[in-house]
């Protein structure tokens, strides 16, 4: 089973640097975008009756459009047009899990609170 993570994500992208090694990269890509196909779905199945699911839904989009455009240029070995999008990628599967975090998330989780007027 494969858990999809930045670390996941960053194992699979170094692969494609070798070309010994840029087939096996690109059918772990392939596979991810297989899992995120699947949540997309699930995602947009229940969204209208479980709440606000939107702006997952919306990033899970947005990925798949990533890994959608990028895998056919990777299977042509053009590791330039998809570098962008890899990157891109790269962003929004570490701050969509959590791994990294925004500066103005950690400030506004850490600053005081502000006194109310009295």
């Amino acid at each position: 089973m494969m858990i999809i993570n930045i670390d996941t994500y960053n194992e699979a992208r170094s692969k494609l640097a070798d070309p010994a090694t840029r087939q096996e990269g690109i059918e772990a890509l392939k596979k991810i975008l297989e899992i995120k196909q699947a949540h997309l779905w699930r995602s947009e199945a229940i969204a209208p009756c479980c709440g606000n699911l939107g702006g997952f839904a919306c990033q899970l989009n947005e990925e798949t459009q990533l890994l959608e455009k990028s895998l056919p240029l990777l299977e042509k070995g053009d590791l330039d047009g998809a570098k962008l999008m890899l990157d891109r990628l790269a962003l929004l599967i570490a701050y969509g899990m959590g791994q990294k975090e925004t500066p103005d998330l950690i400030e506004r989780l850490t600053a005081s609170p502000k006194q109310a007027p009295v």
